[in-house]
């Protein structure tokens, strides 16, 4: 199989990589036409054939985003090295142990987070070569991100009955592409499961809670972002007024012009503006809020994990009006004022600081722990999980777990960055995987010789990923209850 590198897809033949542990890695191939032009705001479209061997051995460009400021956290744990940027940004990366035809390996998608401003599948953390040594086929995609994938405008509703969320055509259109070519690379196109974290976690619930992506995938995994609590999606008319506005300040007449903005400019402008693009009801891809879908039993089938961290907001540093901020914030509970102060007490900038993470990790944890609830609702089975590792620092000290700090562990990609791991880190990354690649493989993380990880029963526990790996209470258990109660 992959004699000289090749892989013989539906679209053609393309030619990947022998990685050092001697899995194929094929970087680089277009799962889509470019959106460019007047593409540009359409939904996503097959990519034509092609009749030559396209050489797919290194990543291609990153879809147009935001650029994180050079020395900012995420910058330095993400991306250490100077990307690349292009609306022609359609590519998919894929990781593949597969040894001879017709092996029909469990699938793996990852979709990456980033606020749906940025981020990208050739991240240093997701690199596929040791999760898809588990006996997994593993790819990481791209998609539109910010104006490009998100708005909506009366024009494009007029000239597609709808408008926004191209970015989630990307996904599925990605999805279909990995489906239809399954078995180019060793894998079942029956057997695929989807997994996203922050932004791509929401983008999971999209593609989960969506009629258009029915039969693309089995299973799901759903880290730190829900519909339940958090970032809510925007109504069409919302969603409109804000194209208008950006046409506006870009001196347009039309829709037509606004696809001829060079893309360097039409960013410049969206953050001179101070305009966000997010997920939309726009009565396609996404009919109702996805949340009420969920709550109705209405989503795809899947097995599904979900969870997040257990110091999800642990990296916000003390400013001068915490306090304040956390007092307006209580004022804003209504009747429900003494409870919230009660469970999130501060007294000065330092302990508001402090209640920031709590308040987003109970917040995040509960609209976790609510998919759950939708699924065991319905019948179908969830595993929920609180990752607790506190990371490595600098000159001795720890940090976290911070919100994306279990992603290094589940790719097993620890020596990508720079951290002084321990012996122990390592330990629970390959447990995690081990979990991954079952629940892949099977729809239930289990196995002989980990910790047994319940079926989520609404009981009071979840399995906490840590040094010492186990069933126990929910973080915060006191404050999700009270999220909660108030989504």
């Amino acid at each position: 199989m992959f004699e000289n590198g090749i892989a013989y897809l539906k679209q053609g033949m393309i030619r990947g990589t022998r990685t050092e542990k001697g899995l194929m890695a094929f970087k680089g191939v277009p799962f889509a036409r470019p959106a460019v032009g007047s593409l540009r705001w359409r939904d996503a479209e097959p990519v034509p054939a092609w009749d030559f061997v396209l050489d797919c051995a290194s990543y291609a460009a990153n879809t147009q985003q935001v650029v994180l400021p050079l020395g900012s956290f995420y910058q330095q744990e993400f991306y250490p090295f100077t990307r690349r940027m292009s609306e022609d940004g359609l590519y998919l990366n894929v990781w593949t142990p597969a040894k001879e035809q017709g092996q029909k390996l469990p699938i793996y998608v990852w979709i990456h987070g980033g606020a749906f401003r940025e981020g990208s599948g050739a991240a240093l953390q997701f690199i596929g070569e040791k999760l898809a040594s588990r006996g997994l086929v593993v790819a990481t995609i791209n998609y539109r991100l910010g104006a490009f994938g998100f708005l909506a405008h009366p024009e494009l509703t007029h000239e597609q009955g709808h408008s926004g969320n191209y970015a989630f055509t990307d996904m599925a259109m990605a999805l279909r592409f990995i489906k239809e070519n399954a078995e180019a690379f060793g894998g079942d196109p029956e057997n695929i499961t989807i997994d996203g974290q922050s932004a791509g976690s929401m983008s999971v619930c999209a593609l989960v809670a969506s009629d258009k992506t029915s039969g693309l995938f089995k299973r799901a995994i759903s880290q730190s972002g829900s519909p339940f609590g958090r970032l809510g999606l925007a109504t069409l008319r919302e969603a409109e007024q804000t194209g208008l506005a950006l046409q506006e300040a870009l001196g347009c007449k039309n829709i037509d012009e606004m696809r001829l903005v060079p893309p360097d400019t039409l960013m410049r402008v969206v953050e001179e503006q101070g305009l966000s693009f997010r997920p939309t009801v726009d009565g396609s891809f996404i009919r109702e809020p996805y949340a009420d879908i969920f709550r109705a039993g209405k989503h795809n089938k899947v097995d599904w994990i979900v969870g997040s961290t257990s110091a999800e907001g642990c990296l916000h540093e003390v400013e001068e009006n915490d306090l304040v901020e956390h007092l307006k914030a209580a004022d804003r509970m209504g009747a429900q004022k003494e409870e919230f102060l009660k469970l999130f007490p501060a007294a000065t900038n330092e302990e508001a600081a402090r209640q920031s993470d709590a308040l987003r990790t109970s917040a995040t944890f509960a609209g976790m722990k609510a998919l759950a609830d939708c699924q065991r609702a319905c019948g179908r089975k969830a595993y929920l999980y609180a990752f607790d590792m506190e990371l490595p620092d600098r000159d001795g000290r720890t940090i976290g777990p911070f919100h994306s700090a279990e992603l290094v562990y589940q790719f097993g990609t620890l020596d990508t960055g720079w951290r002084p791991w321990r012996q122990k880190d390592y330990a629970l990354s390959e447990l995690m995987m081990d979990y991954l690649a079952a629940f892949c493989r099977t729809g239930d993380p289990n196995g002989a010789g980990r910790p047994v990880w319940e079926r989520y029963a609404g009981d009071g526990r979840c399995m906490h990923l840590s040094e010492k790996s186990g069933m126990g209470p929910y973080p915060y258990a006191e404050q999700v209850a009270f999220q909660e109660r108030n989504f």
